[in-house]
Parts: C-alpha cells; structure tokens; sequence
C-alpha cells in the first residue's frame, strides 16, 4: 500500500477547556447546491449559545454558472453566521482563489476543507474548546460517511488565520490546473510544525453533488503545473487575491 502523505506526522488531542475560541470554516462552492443544503441542515443543529455564537462560516462560490450558492443560502436563520463570496470569473479548479478569499475575511482559527467534508458537532466542539497550539498547523483525522475509517484529508486543515497569511496563501498561478495541493503542503511542512488532530471529518464523497464532477481530473493540461510551481525557488511569493470577487448578501432578516 502506497504511504500517506501523513505517516510520519503526529496525532494529537488537544486539551480541552471551558473557554471557547472563535472557529471559521472556509468553504470553496461549485455548483453543489444539493450538498450545500445538507451541510446548511447540519450547521442549523449545532447548540445556538454553546456553538453558533462561536462559529461562523464563509462560502466561496468558485464563478458557478448553472447553480450559484446565493439560491440555497438565503435559507440561513439570523443566529447563524455565514457570508458568501463570489469570484466573477469561471475558472478550473479554483478553489486555490476560493480559499484566499475566505482567509482575507475568515476571524480567529479557520477550517480549510472541501464541500464533500463535514465537520459534526462533537469535532466542533473540540475545536472551539480546544487547546490548540497557536504555532502548529493541524490535519484532520477521517471517516467515510459509513463509518469506515480513512486517510487524513491531504487538503484539509486547521490553523489561525495569522499562520495561513504566514505561509503566504495558496498560489493562484496554479489556478486552472487540478492536483496542485503538494505545493501547498510543501510550504506548510517550511513554515510550522504538523500534527494530525485526532478529531475526525467525515467524507461524503460523491453523494449527490458534493463532489465536483463538471471538470474532469487529471487531464494533460494539468502536467503544467510542475513547470508553473516556483515554490520551491529562494525570494518565491505566491500570487494571491487575483481574481474579482464580491460579496453577496444572504439570509433571513432577524
């Protein structure tokens, strides 16, 4: 079996406390409406003064052009906080754009995870009530939806807004290309220790429209993105924030 990027990384568990600490979740979007509404769903359970008061959202609509996010998140009870942005410009796989703009607005620690991820109440919870290390960068334990066990997630992660500004943001050079998240890992492992949270995120792969099916994986295309990645050169800065975007007001007035 092939090694996970993860193996040589630790697991922890963070202490935990009675003093909250206030959580994001950065949400790239594309065209995933139907799983947009279950996460929606799920969000609206979590404990109103014990959670909500200390979560919030950002979603990131990648440019979709048949099933903008705007529709399925005016539904958004007022003691939810959740904002949309919208990239103006339909563009392959950038979620590298989508992520960037979510940690320009994000507040305190930020979850970076993909829409086919769920982050359930008890994983919240630790997070907002954990003892995380300021200095560290975190992943994600990880289950399947049926309760079968999985690799960490090699692109979900859990940091302070100040460390992913740190690492420079995820380089939009690379943007229109897939499989550009070793880059990104590359210089997560030069800026801070790693560790593996023993919290765990459970995939949903594929269940309805939560994965992205519109753009095909690994074409030829994709090859260029050994040559466009600079990451590894002395005085390297990634190119972040390039992309047009706006803010979109949602949900139901208080």
């Amino acid at each position: 079996m092939k090694p996970a990027w993860s193996d040589h990384l630790p697991v922890v568990t963070a202490p935990q406390s009675s003093t909250p600490k206030h959580v994001t979740l950065v949400l790239p979007y594309y065209e995933n409406p139907k799983f947009l509404r279950q996460q929606l769903a799920w969000w609206k359970t979590y404990p109103v003064q014990s959670l909500q008061d200390f979560f919030s959202v950002i979603v990131v609509d990648d440019g979709s052009p048949a099933s903008p996010a705007e529709a399925v998140l005016q539904d958004i009870p007022h003691t939810l906080d959740v904002k949309l942005f919208r990239i103006e410009q339909d563009v392959r796989w950038n979620w590298l754009a989508a992520r960037n703009i979510g940690a320009k607005h994000a507040e305190g620690w930020c979850v970076f995870t993909d829409m086919d991820h769920v982050i359930t109440q008890p994983c919240l919870e630790s997070l907002v009530y954990g003892q995380h290390d300021a200095r560290m960068i975190y992943g994600f334990s990880r289950i399947e939806s049926t309760g079968e066990a999985k690799a960490p997630h090699p692109n979900s992660w859990f940091m302070t807004r100040s460390m992913f500004w740190n690492v420079g943001g995820y380089d939009e050079t690379l943007s229109g290309h897939y499989g550009t998240d070793g880059s990104w890992r590359r210089r997560l492992a030069r800026t801070a220790p790693m560790a593996i949270l023993s919290d765990r995120l459970v995939r949903h792969e594929y269940v309805t429209d939560s994965s992205t099916t519109t753009y095909k994986r690994k074409q030829p295309i994709d090859a260029a993105v050994k040559r466009l990645d600079r990451s590894g050169e002395k005085g390297f800065t990634p190119k972040v924030l390039s992309f047009p975007y706006h803010e979109v007001t949602v949900g139901v007035p208080a």
